[in-house]
C-alpha cells in the first residue's frame, strides 16, 4: 500500500492507495502524535510519502524510511490529477489552496508558480467564529450557519439602494458586517457564523478573480481543507463569481491533492 499524507496547520490529510481501491482520511493537527504512533505500528511496511509543514516532525519520529516532497509541487501533482477525474479540461488557470490561510498558484497544464498568499482562511473562519460566537468546531460552525441570514449582518448593494435600481447587482456585499447595526433585529449566532464564512469566501474569490484578471484567464480553481463538506462557503464562492464574470471550480476531494501528489 502507498500512503501519501499532507501534514497543514489545522488538518492531517491522508490518501491510502492500493491496487484496488483508493481511501481519503483527514486528522486534526493536534492528533499528530496519535498519527505518528499509528504508522509506526500499522504501517511500517508501506510506503509513506509526505508533505506539507508538519511532514519534517513526522519523518523525524517514525521508524522507517519514507520520502518528503515539497508542498507546492506534490499540490499540484495531485490537483493535476483530480482535475483529469472530474473531466476540468483547464489550460490555463488560477487556483487557491484555502486552508488555514490561503496560497495563491498560476497554473498551466504543465507547470504552476505560487505568486503570493493571504492569512485569511480557514484558520479567520475557526478564529473568528469562536470569538464571536463561542463555537469554534469546524463542523458545527458549518451546520448552524446553514440557517444564518446574511442580510441581517452584512452591507448589501440593495440595502443602500432600498429596492431602486442600482448600477451593480444588489446581492453583492458592500461591507461585510456592515450592516449590523442598521440591522432591525439582534443578529442570532447562525446570522454571525454566516457572516463569517461570508467574509472568507468573497475575500478568497476578490483575490482569485483579481489574480486570474492579471493571468488574462476566467478560471479559477479552489481546494483545500476549508472547502470541505463546506457546502455554505462553496455556494458563496459560486454565487459571488457568477456576480463577478468568471468562473469558478471547487474540485472533488481538492483538500488531498497534496497528500495525493505526494505519492506521485
Amino acid at each position: 500500500m502507498k500512503i501519501g499524507i499532507d501534514a497543514g496547520g489545522t488538518l492531517i490529510k491522508v490518501v491510502l492507495l492500493s491496487d484496488l481501491s483508493r481511501t481519503f482520511k483527514k486528522y486534526p493537527a493536534a492528533e499528530i502524535d496519535q498519527v505518528i504512533n499509528m504508522l509506526n505500528s500499522k504501517h511500517a511496511a508501506d510506503d509513506v510519502y509526505l508533505t506539507g509543514g508538519k511532514a519534517e516532525y513526522i519523518q523525524e519520529k517514525l521508524n522507517f524510511d519514507t520520502t518528503a516532497s515539497i508542498e507546492f509541487d506534490a499540490t499540484f501533482r495531485g490537483l493535476t490529477q483530480l482535475l483529469k477525474e472530474a473531466d476540468m479540461d483547464l489550460d490555463r488557470y488560477v487556483y487557491l489552496n484555502v486552508g488555514t490561510g490561503t496560497s495563491f498558484h498560476q497554473a498551466t497544464q504543465n507547470s504552476q508558480k505560487r505568486v503570493g498568499g493571504s492569512g485569511v482562511g480557514g484558520g479567520t473562519m475557526i478564529g473568528l467564529s469562536y470569538l464571536l460566537t463561542g463555537i469554534g468546531d469546524f463542523d458545527t460552525i458549518i451546520e448552524r450557519a446553514k440557517d444564518g441570514i446574511r442580510d441581517n449582518v452584512d452591507l448589501k448593494v440593495h440595502h443602500i439602494y432600498n429596492g431602486r435600481p442600482s448600477p451593480i447587482p444588489g446581492d453583492l456585499t458592500a461591507s461585510n458586517f456592515g450592516h449590523i447595526l442598521n440591522a432591525q433585529k439582534t443578529a442570532s449566532t447562525e446570522d454571525q457564523l454566516i457572516a463569517v464564512i461570508g467574509l472568507v469566501a468573497e475575500t478568497v474569490t476578490a483575490m482569485a478573480i483579481n489574480l486570474a484578471d492579471a493571468f488574462e484567464t476566467k478560471d479559477m480553481v479552489f481546494i483545500g481543507s476549508t472547502l470541505l463538506d463546506n457546502k455554505v462557503m462553496t455556494d458563496i464562492i459560486y454565487r459571488y463569481s457568477e456576480l463577478k464574470n468568471a468562473r469558478a471550480f471547487v474540485v472533488p476531494n481538492g483538500e488531498y491533492s497534496g497528500a495525493l501528489g505526494a505519492i506521485s
